[in-house]
């Protein structure tokens, strides 16, 4: 047992077998990252938001690996894309599923609570709240995130998208990856 499994309790039964495997020996998965971004005004946020997370601030396919570890606490993502910036979100249990609880993933000065909802098998995300340094952003503020991850044909899938409040669309990176095993627990 560990924290993820600890937090889904039966449900973990309901993921995939790669996702039940790589949150229970931790794993690095490596492969190719595509970013993408907004028009005007939303493009140009987007582009520095971006930057300033590590993300490649162009859209051509690039490098790009995440390392995720346990601890007996949290969950840790480091994500490395091809120019050696890494983006490290903690992402810390309260409760479990069973009983209504979230993750809150820390990554720099923002706070994202997020729920669970898996769908064939696959972990998605549900944002709730966010803050940045411990402040909450208002609802009519909050970016929109779509985030979530599934398995297709043995290979991971994913695709994080962030949205703006009237802007919309400012930018996005997805990716296909490929699973190499760890020993961590």
């Amino acid at each position: 047992m560990n924290i993820v499994t600890e937090w889904f309790g039966s449900d973990f039964s309901k993921l995939h077998p790669q996702p039940q495997r790589l949150h229970t020996t931790g794993a690095k998965l490596t492969g190719k990252v595509n970013v993408q971004f907004g028009s005007g005004l939303a493009g140009i946020i987007g582009r520095r938001i971006a930057g300033k997370m590590g993300i490649p601030k162009y859209t051509e396919e690039s490098f790009f690996s995440v390392n995720i570890q346990h601890s007996s606490d949290k969950l840790i993502w480091s994500r490395t894309f091809a120019e050696g910036h890494t983006m490290t979100s903690e992402f810390v249990p309260v409760g479990t599923r069973g009983e209504a609880g979230y993750w809150i993933e820390k990554t720099g000065i923002t706070s994202i609570h997020l729920g669970v909802s898996i769908e064939q098998g696959n972990w998605l995300w549900i944002p709730y709240t966010a803050s940045i340094f411990h402040i909450p952003i208002p609802s009519l503020l909050r970016p929109k995130v779509s985030a979530g991850k599934s398995i297709v044909n043995s290979q991971y899938h994913f695709e994080v998208s962030i949205s703006l409040p009237i802007l919309g669309f400012i930018f996005s990176y997805s990716g296909v990856l490929r699973e190499q095993f760890t020993q961590n627990a």
